[in-house]
C-alpha cells in the first residue's frame, strides 16, 4: 500500500505529475482510464509507484487518504534513514504472477531448445562435450584441478592470455560442487544453458525498459529460445567461449538501457522531459555498477573481447550526437555509462596486474574506450552549451577518431601492430571453417542460422534509427544491434552476440503485426493508450498469436536441431574413442605414441579420451590433410614415428586418386590394389560397423625373411578380421638373384607364402609382438 511518505517524495522529485493526481481523485473507485484526462506517459508512472492501482479491467487509487494528504503537503518527514532510502529511490519492479508465470514458461523454452543433445553428451559413465574447442577449456580446467597449489594467480600461462576468467569461473564451480574431473564434466556441460537463462533474464529486463511493454518483453525471450546461432552455442554440452560472453554483454547494454531510462521523462500531454544531470537513484547505481560489471569481465573472459568493447564506445559518440540534436546535454545519458565503464576498466586492469591476466593491450581496452568518451563527452557538451549543430560535433568525433589512431600508431607502434595483426588474422582471415565465414556468404545461409526473425527484426531496426533521435532508451538496442550484424556478416561466430538485441527489434515487430491482425491491442511504442497488461487473448486471437509465432519462428524451430546436431559427437566418433582409449590402456601406452591423428575439427575430442592431452589440435591441423593427400606412405610413416600412435580415417579423406594415401588407407584397409601395394606401417585395428570410421596403428612392422627360386615374385597374404572389418591383407616382393627375399608386414597372424612359379608356399605365422617391435621372422621352407 502506498504511504502519503511515499506520495510526497515522488511528487518532490516529480512535480509535473501533481495535475496527474489531482485528476484521478475525482471519479468514484474503480474507474477506466478513458473517465480521466491523463496523458499515458504519467498514468503509467502513477501505476508503476503504485499511486494507481488494477481492480479487474478497471482502476482505483490505491489508498486516497494517503494520496490527499500528500497532496495537501501534510506528509510526515522521513527519519533521517528513512530521507536516505527516499533519495535513492528505492523500488522494485513490480510483476504480475500470471506474467511471471509466462516469462518461467519463456524461459523453460529457453532450456528445452538447449536440451537436444541430451542423450548424445550422457552416454553412460561418460560426458561427451560437442564439438572441438570445448575440450581445450576442459583440458585447462582438468589441469588445474590436478595442481592443488592452483590459485587465481597461477592459471596456466596458455590460458592467461585467453580465456582466463571462462576457465577461472568453471574451475571454481567445479572445486566447490567436488573438485573432480567427473563433476568438471558436468559443469563445463551445463554451463551453456545456464548462460542461455541468465542472458534470457536480462533481455526480458531490457526489452521491457526499452519497450515499456512487457508483450514484447516475453516475445523477445520465446524468439531468443530458438534462435538457431544462439540456441547451438549455448546448447548442453557445447562449453565453448562465446556462452560465457553474452551474459556479460546482455548486462552491459541493460545496463546502459536503465540510465537512458532514468534520464527519461514523461510528462503530461507527451511532452518529454529530461534531467539535466545525473540523478542518483538505485536504478542509476545499479546500472552503473552492471555495466562496469559487464564490461571488466568481458575484458577478462576473451582475448578478443576489445571487440565487445566498441560498441560501447559507439554509443557514448552517437548519444553526444543524439543529444546536441535534440539540445540537451549528453550527460544525464553519458555520464553514468563512463563511470560504469571507468570501473570495467579499473576491474580489468586489476585482473591483469593481480592476477596475470591477458596481455597490456586487451586489457587497457576499456580504459581507451573511457578516454574516448571522455573526449566526446566533453565536446559534446560545449556544443550543446555554444549551440552547435551535431553535424559540427560529428565532424570533431571523426577528426578525433583519427588523430587518436595516429597517436596510438606514433606513440605506441607495437599496440597498433598487434591491433591491425589481430584484425587480419583473426575477423578478416580467410580460413576453411565455418564460424569465420560471413554471414551472407552463402546461399541462405543467413536463414539457417537466424531464421525470418532477422527478416522480421530488419525494418524495425531501421525505425529504430529515427525512434533513437527522440527516444535515448531505443538508441542502445540499435547500436548494439547494427554493429553485431555488421560483425556476423563478416564472421558468423558472432550471430550469438547479435541475438539478445535483435529479438528486441524482432519482437516489437511481432507483437505490432499481432495487432494489424486484430489479435491484440497496439504496442507501447506505437500507442498513446496505456501498456496493456499482459492477458491470454480469447480463443480465436489466440490461435492466430500462436500461428503468427509460429510462421514466424517455423524456420528457426526447425534448425536448432539440425545445427545442434551438427556439433554433437557422433556414435560412431564416439565409439572409435573409446576403442581407442580401451586399447591405448590395455597396452599401456603414453604420450605422445598413444597421440590420435586426424581430421582436426574432432582431433581434440579423440585425444581428450585417448591421452587427455587435447590442448591443440594445431598439429593435425597443420599436416592431417597434407597426409591423407599425399602418396609417399613411407616418409609419413618417418614423420609421423614417435609422434603419433593411431591415425583415423573418414570418408571425408576418399578422394578421385586411388594413390592418395587417404583412399588407400580407408577404401582399401591399406591392402594393395591394382595400382599401388599394400601398406606396411599403417595396420588397421579398429572399424566401425559401417566403416564411417576407421582406426589405423602406427607400427615398425615385421620383417618376413626366407628363400625362393633366384628373382621370383614372392606373394604373403593372410586373413585379417578386426572389430567392424574382414579382408586378406597381401604384401608382394622379389626375390634376389640368390633366392633370398624380405618383405615388411604390418598385421600379426597365419601367412601363406607362395612364389610365382605356382608351387604351394609355405605358412609363416608373425607375432603381435613382431610386427609392434619391428623383428624379423623367418620363413621356413622354400616358396
Amino acid at each position: 500500500m502506498v504511504t502519503a511518505r511515499a506520495v510526497r517524495d515522488l511528487l518532490d522529485e516529480r512535480p509535473d505529475l501533481e495535475p496527474a493526481v489531482e485528476t484521478v481523485l475525482e471519479p468514484e473507485d474503480p474507474w477506466a482510464f478513458e473517465d480521466v484526462d491523463v496523458d499515458s506517459g504519467a498514468f503509467g508512472e502513477l501505476v508503476s509507484h503504485g499511486v494507481v492501482e488494477r481492480d479487474g479491467e478497471e482502476y482505483r487509487v490505491a489508498d486516497r487518504a494517503a494520496v490527499r494528504t500528500a497532496l495537501d503537503g501534510e506528509a510526515p518527514a522521513p527519519a533521517a534513514d528513512e530521507r536516505s532510502t527516499s533519495d535513492l529511490d528505492v523500488s522494485l519492479p513490480q510483476i504480475d504472477r500470471f506474467e511471471l508465470a509466462l516469462l518461467l514458461g519463456a524461459l523453460l523454452l529457453v532450456v528445452a531448445f538447449r536440451m537436444f543433445p541430451f542423450p548424445t553428451v550422457y552416454r553412460g559413465e561418460h560426458v561427451v562435450l560437442s564439438a572441438n574447442d570445448p575440450y581445450f577449456y576442459r583440458y585447462w580446467v582438468e589441469t588445474m584441478l590436478a595442481d592443488p597449489g592452483t590459485t587465481l594467480s597461477t592459471i596456466p600461462g596458455g590460458i592467461a592470455k585467453g580465456e582466463p576468467l571462462l576457465v577461472a569461473a568453471l574451475w571454481l564451480v567445479t572445486v566447490v560442487l567436488g573438485g573432480t574431473t567427473e563433476v568438471a564434466g558436468h559443469v563445463l556441460a551445463w554451463y551453456p544453458v545456464v548462460s542461455a537463462v541468465i542472458t534470457a533474464v536480462l533481455v526480458y529486463v531490457l526489452t521491457k525498459t526499452v519497450t515499456d511493454d512487457r508483450r514484447i518483453a516475453l516475445a523477445a525471450v520465446a524468439m531468443l529460445a530458438v534462435i538457431p546461432a544462439h540456441a547451438y552455442r549455448t546448447s548442453l554440452g557445447f562449453a565453448d567461449h562465446h556462452a560465457f560472453d553474452y551474459p556479460w554483454l546482455a548486462l552491459t547494454v541493460l545496463g546502459i538501457a536503465v540510465i537512458a531510462a532514468e534520464a527519461r521523462r514523461t510528462a503530461p500531454g507527451r511532452t518529454i522531459t529530461r534531467r539535466p544531470i545525473p540523478t542518483l537513484t538505485w536504478k542509476t547505481i545499479a546500472a552503473t555498477l552492471a555495466i562496469g560489471i559487464g564490461t571488466g569481465a568481458q575484458t577478462l573472459a576473451w582475448d578478443a573481447s576489445p571487440l565487445l568493447l566498441v560498441p560501447l564506445g559507439l554509443y557514448l559518440a552517437t548519444d553526444a550526437l543524439r543529444a546536441v540534436h535534440a539540445g540537451d546535454s549528453p550527460l544525464p545519458t553519458s555520464g553514468p555509462v563512463l563511470l560504469g565503464t571507468g570501473i570495467g576498466a579499473t576491474i580489468a586492469w586489476a585482473g591483469h596486474s593481480v592476477f596475470g591476466w591477458h596481455s597490456t593491450l586487451v586489457a587497457t581496452a576499456p580504459a581507451l574506450v573511457l578516454i574516448g568518451g571522455v573526449g566526446v563527452l566533453l565536446v559534446g557538451e560545449l556544443a550543446h552549451r555554444f549551440d552547435q549543430p551535431a553535424t559540427v560535433l560529428a565532424g570533431v568525433e571523426g577528426g578525433g577518431l583519427v588523430v587518436g589512431a595516429v597517436l596510438l600508431a606514433t606513440v605506441r607502434p607495437e599496440y597498433w601492430t598487434r591491433l591491425t595483426t589481430s584484425l587480419s588474422d583473426r575477423l578478416f582471415a580467410d580460413r576453411a571453417i565455418a564460424e569465420m565465414q560471413g554471414l551472407f556468404g552463402q546461399s541462405f545461409g543467413w536463414l539457417l542460422l537466424i531464421g525470418l526473425i532477422l527478416v522480421l527484426a530488419l525494418p524495425y531496426m531501421a525505425w529504430g534509427v529515427r525512434l533513437a533521435l527522440d527516444d535515448e532508451r531505443w538508441l542502445v538496442p540499435t547500436v548494439y544491434a547494427w554493429y553485431f550484424l555488421v560483425l556476423a556478416a563478416i564472421q558468423v561466430r558472432f550471430v550469438g552476440e547479435l541475438s539478445p538485441t535483435v529479438v528486441v527489434f524482432a519482437a516489437t515487430g511481432f507483437v505490432h503485426l499481432t495487432e494489424k491482425f486484430d489479435c491484440a491491442r497496439s504496442p507501447a511504442p506505437f500507442s498513446d493508450d496505456p501498456v496493456p497488461d499482459v492477458r491470454i487473448p480469447d480463443r480465436e486471437p489466440l490461435m492466430a498469436v500462436v500461428i503468427l509465432f509460429l510462421f514466424v519462428t517455423s524456420v528457426s524451430i526447425f534448425q536448432v536441431p539440425v545445427k545442434t546436431s551438427q556439433l554433437t559427437v557422433p556414435d560412431g566418433q564416439y565409439e572409435t574413442a573409446t576403442w581407442m582409449a580401451e586399447h591405448s590402456d590395455d597396452r599401456e601406452m603414453e604420450y605422445p605414441e598413444n597421440y590420435v591423428f586426424s581430421f582436426w575439427p574432432e582431433n581434440r575430442m579423440y585425444n581428450y579420451f585417448v591421452n587427455g592431452e587435447s590442448r591443440s589440435y594445431g598439429y593435425a591441423q597443420s599436416n592431417y590433410v597434407q597426409f591423407i593427400s599425399s602418396q609417399d606412405a613411407q616418409a609419413w610413416y618417418d614423420r609421423l614415428s614417435g609422434r603419433a600412435g593411431f591415425v583415423v580415417t573418414t570418408p571425408i579423406v576418399v578422394g578421385g586418386n586411388e594413390s592418395n594415401l587417404g583412399t588407400r588407407l580407408h577404401r582399401h584397409n591399406g591392402n594393395r590394389t591394382a595400382d599401388s601395394p599394400a601398406l606396411a606401417h599403417y595396420r588397421l585395428v579398429h572399424a566401425t560397423a559401417d566403416g564411417e570410421y576407421k582406426t589405423f596403428a602406427l607400427v615398425p612392422g615385421a620383417v618376413v625373411e626366407g628363400q625362393a627360386e633366384p628373382n621370383a615374385t614372392v606373394t604373403l597374404g593372410t586373413e585379417v578380421d578386426v572389430e567392424g572389418a574382414s579382408f586378406t591383407y597381401v604384401r608382394e616382393t622379389t626375390a634376389g638373384a640368390d633366392g633370398a627375399y624380405s618383405v615388411r608386414v604390418a598385421h600379426p597372424g597365419e601367412y601363406q607364402v607362395a612364389g610365382s612359379n605356382g608351387s604351394d608356399g609355405t605358412t609363416i605365422t608373425v607375432p603381435e609382438s613382431a610386427v609392434r617391435n619391428g623383428a624379423n621372422v623367418t620363413a621356413t621352407g622354400s616358396a
